[in-house]
This record gives C-alpha cells, structure tokens and sequence, in this order.
C-alpha cells in the first residue's frame, strides 16, 4: 500500500479513536480514584490563578524525592495539594503522583474550566494517540484498528487517571529502546529521546522500572554492549540509594505475594506468551515475562487491573500476522467485545454510584451548623455547601460522637468501613434520605438533629 494511503488511513483511525474516547465523556459522575485527579489538578489550576490559593513552599531536598519519583513529598519540579472543594482552601496532603498528567489536566482547566469532561480529556487525547504509536511500533494498520476500537483501551481512556497517557509513553518507549538496542552505543539523538520518554514513564508510572527489568535482561542475550552500559547504570543506582537512603526501587511495594496473584495471568496472556515462544518474539517475551512476574508473585498488595492493561497493546501484537485463522479470531474477539461494551462506554451501565444525583439531598436539606460524618466524602459535589461546613471522616473517626445536627454518607459499596455498632445506630435512630429502597443512586445519606 502506498505511504499516502497509510497516512490518511491512520489519520482516520486517530480520528475515530479520539471519536469514540470523547464521545458524552462528561455525562458520568466521577468515579474512585478519578476524585484524587480532580481534587489535585483543581489545587493546581487554583494556585496559578492566585497565590493565596497555594500551600506555603516546603524547603528540603527536592531531588531525590523527584529521581526515585517519590509520589507523597514535594520534589524539585512541583508541589502538588489536594484541594478541599466545601473549604475552598488545599487540604496539607500533598499528592504528587503522576504529576505530569495532573499538571496537563490543570492547563486544560485553564483553558476549557473545571468539568467531568475536561478533567478526562487529556487521557482521551491520549488513547487516540495511542492509534499512530501503535503503527510506528508495528507498521501494521490492522493493528492501529484494533487499538481503535478495543474496549478495555477505550473504558481506559474515558478514566480522569494518568492510564491511558502512561500506557502511550510506555509503548513509544519499548519501541524506542528496541531500536536503541540494535544500534552501538553512543550519544545520539534516538538514545537522548529514548532517556526523555522513559523518564516521563517513570514519573507517570513506577512500573516502568519493571519494563526496565526487562529491557536489562533481554540485552544480556541479544546486546552484550548496551548489557555492560545498562550494568554500569544499575550499579551506580543502587551505590546512590545506599548512601542516600532514596528508595528507588519502590522496595515497600514487593515481596513475596502468597498466594500469588493469579487473577493477572488470564488466556490473554498466556495465549500472546505461547504465541512469542512459538515465534521467538524474545524483546517483547524479556518485557511482558518480566512485567507479569512481578504483579503476579512479588506485588505488596494486589496491584490494579489498570497495571495489567497497561500491556495490553503489547499483547494483542503477537497474536496477529502470525496464523490467518489466529488472526481472524483475535480481531472478532475485539469487535465483538466492543459491540457488547456500548453501553457499558457512554449510556451509564458500569454502576458507578449516581453521587451527583445523590447529594442532592444533602444540599436541598443543608442547614446552618450542620455537619456531615461521611466515608470518603466528595466535596466536589458538594461545592455549593458554605465554607465553614464541618467534615468528620469515619474512617479516621470510626466510632464518632453524633452531635448537633447534620447527615451521614457513604457509597453503598463502602459500607464495610462503617462499624457495625454505628451502622446499627444510625439506621435505627436517623432519617432515611437516600439510598435503599429509596433510589438507585448507589449512596447512602442519613440525616439527624433536625
């Protein structure tokens, strides 16, 4: 096919890609871990616009924090706060993980406000272009259009976290380094971009230190010169984290994993494993082995499903242009999954909790002086409320002195924090306002005092 048919192609594909990841992306509520990213960049975008907005500077030692990607302290390039919405104020937990995603949500607020949509936009920029990475990491269209239309890839991407973006770096950086391994070493311009792009991995995700692994090993075999230059890296790491006592290899986060995390090992893998045996695929086997072997046996605790679909791509390219038949099946495996997974995308059938909806109550019953005792309160929605509201978390508090007035939330899935004395009481003494047997919203909310 001709350059300039491949170009418009993949142009379509990206296209669609971005099509398919923004389509109503600001219809549904934040969901988990989505509130970390919101509450983060919101503290970002509110700091630049004034500096009264900003938690006072903290002078330490910003450079290691920064090199061993120290998630839970400042470091040399950001300070990054959560911010209180009720309070309007940063809380003083500084949350700096994943900072180059969160300070790129904080410019798109800049430039578009503060939304559900905006605040995903960037990963849905990301897997669009995850669809021309794909390409230059394959030189297969096919493969670009399975990375089009994939579920897991799209669900990934419509998710206010730094995913999707890490699993874009993450690919050009394997690609990067494939070339980078059958050249000499020396200073070039493929060596400087490959050390830039797998730093932003890095600081987007510590589990790019795993990839490393893999890249390490897999030159011991097949480049013994870049094994020696790698060797010589390693050793001056570990002499650094010795007597500095950084920790750059996340050491708090292994061990042995008994049992072990099986659920990380489904067909899918261990059917692109078989395939890369069979067709001695050895850079891609060094990488995923490598990856796989760490979550499943030496993960402290279960990492997230997201950690696996990060090799997603990585996976799927084995199990194509190798059999027709092969390849045939995998591509209707992912169109079909796509198909059924329609609703699940854009029509609200993943159940998250209706928390918008929900708080509703809370504000349409607000009196001055109330409080609110709530596990992992979202103030996001509750920006509305005056300032001086107080917040008691039950998780911190989990056996409270109820006084005054005020309300009691919870989403219905978190209920196991809630102590069953307390539970108890509060369904026996306090007004139902929300949650079963009143609605599907998914949250629950009690009120008393009133």
């Amino acid at each position: 096919m001709a350059t300039q048919k491949k170009v418009i192609i993949l142009g379509f594909l990206t296209l669609l890609a971005f099509g398919l990841r923004v389509y109503r992306l600001g219809t549904a509520d934040f969901k988990e871990d989505e509130f970390l990213t919101v509450k983060a960049a919101a503290y970002q975008n509110f700091c630049r616009q004034s500096p009264d907005n900003c938690q006072a500077k903290k002078i330490a030692n910003f450079i290691f924090p920064l090199l061993q990607n120290n998630e839970t302290v400042p470091n040399l390039i950001t300070q990054i706060y959560l911010w209180d919405f009720i309070s309007d104020r940063p809380t003083a937990v500084n949350f700096n993980r994943a900072w180059p995603h969160l300070l790129t949500v904080a410019g798109f607020y800049q430039i578009f406000g503060l939304s559900e949509f905006t605040t995903r936009l960037p990963g849905a920029i990301a897997g669009a272009l995850l669809v021309p990475v794909g390409f230059l990491f394959s030189q297969s269209l096919l493969f670009s259009f399975l990375l089009t239309i994939a579920f897991p890839l799209i669900d990934l991407s419509r998710n206010a976290r730094m995913y999707s973006l890490f699993m874009v770096v993450i690919l050009l950086a394997i690609y990067l380094w494939r070339r980078l391994l059958a050249a000499k070493p020396a200073f070039s311009w493929l060596l400087l971009a490959t050390a830039i792009v797998t730093v932003l991995a890095f600081w987007l995700q510590s589990l790019t230190l795993v990839v490393l692994i893999g890249i390490y090993a897999y030159s011991l075999f097949k480049s013994r010169s870049w094994f020696w230059w790698l060797s010589v890296g390693l050793g001056l790491v570990i002499i650094v984290g010795k007597y500095s006592g950084a920790d750059f290899f996340h050491r708090y986060f292994l061990g042995l994993a008994l049992p072990p995390h099986w659920q990380y090992l489904s067909w899918w893998p261990a059917a692109a494993i078989i395939a890369m045996l069979i067709r001695r695929q050895t850079y891609l086997l060094a990488i995923i082995t490598v990856y796989l072997t760490v979550l499943i046996f030496f993960t402290l605790p279960a990492p997230g499903a997201a950690y696996v679909i990060a090799l997603w791509p990585l996976l799927l390219w084995p199990l194509l242009h190798w059999r027709r038949w092969l390849t045939f099946a995998v591509s209707l495996i992912v169109i079909i999954q796509f198909g059924l997974g329609i609703n699940y995308l854009y029509f609200g059938r993943d159940d998250r909790a209706q928390i918008r909806s929900a708080y509703q109550s809370i504000i349409n019953h607000y009196q001055p002086g109330d409080k609110l005792y709530a596990i992992q309160l979202r103030d996001y929605y509750l920006q509305s409320l005056p300032q001086g509201t107080e917040v008691i978390d039950l998780k911190k508090t989990p056996y409270p002195q109820f006084s005054g007035s005020g309300f009691v939330v919870w989403e219905q899935e978190k209920i196991g924090y809630l102590q069953a004395p307390v539970l108890n009481y509060i369904q026996t003494n306090f007004n139902h306002l929300a949650g079963s047997g009143l609605d599907n919203f998914g949250v629950e909310i009690y009120s008393f005092g009133k």
